[in-house]
């Protein structure tokens, strides 16, 4: 799997799973208040004794503390018990593949820039040979002419008027040391860590959303 993937793929996760859990928690809150309602209602009813089965009859009517509500109040502590452990664990999955792209793009970046440093250097040393040339009053073609004005305009000039004093001597004729050059594309180091593959299990509980049914 892809981290861009992933990482998508956990935060879409906890999303869920967040959201189903304040369901749970609205619906637990619901048969909360019903059990107090009708603890409350058993015990002011007119006796002022609840009857520890949950059923009181005063005049003929009957208030029941359901023992369904009890069930179902447990049963839904069970769930967010068991959605709150697997957002803990999906969490730190996020984390962790979070982590893995930033250091995977940081090491890209790192890499560019080391290439982009070895290709200066490259450069420097054509443009210094450049300069030799011109000085020595040897012709060089007009782009190299232009890469070494463009590198160090002082350097350009040094070189033509030492250029100017060997114009006498036996001259060489250079090709250029930039022939049809093309300039290098980076990718974004972003979007390569994004792409890149990693081995990692698929979020916590996300193959049993049908075990959290509100």
């Amino acid at each position: 799997m892809k981290i861009g993937e992933a990482r998508k793929a956990y935060a879409m996760q906890l999303k869920t799973q967040r959201n189903q859990r304040a369901q749970l928690m609205k619906k637990q809150e619901e048969y909360r208040k019903k059990l107090e309602q009708g603890a409350a209602g058993s015990t002011n009813a007119g006796t002022g004794i609840t009857n520890v089965t949950g059923i009181t009859n005063v005049t003929g009517v009957t208030l029941e503390l359901s023992e369904e509500y009890r069930t179902k109040y447990a049963e839904l502590q069970e769930k967010i018990d068991i959605l709150t452990e697997q957002i803990k664990k999906n969490e730190k999955g996020l984390d962790d593949v979070i982590n893995m792209e930033v250091n995977i793009a940081n090491m890209e970046s790192a890499k560019q820039q080391k290439d982009a440093m070895a290709d200066y250097a490259q450069d420097v040393a054509k443009c210094l040979e450049i300069a030799r040339r011109i000085s020595r009053g040897d012709k060089v073609p007009a782009q190299d002419e232009k890469k070494l004005m463009e590198f160090n305009m002082e350097i350009y000039q040094v070189a033509k008027n030492m250029s100017v004093m060997n114009r006498n001597k036996e001259c060489k004729e250079w090709e250029s040391l930039w022939e049809e050059e093309e300039e290098k594309a980076y990718a974004d180091p972003i979007e390569t860590a994004g792409n890149s593959e990693i081995d990692i299990a698929m979020p916590e509980g996300m193959a049993r959303q049908e075990d959290f049914p509100l």
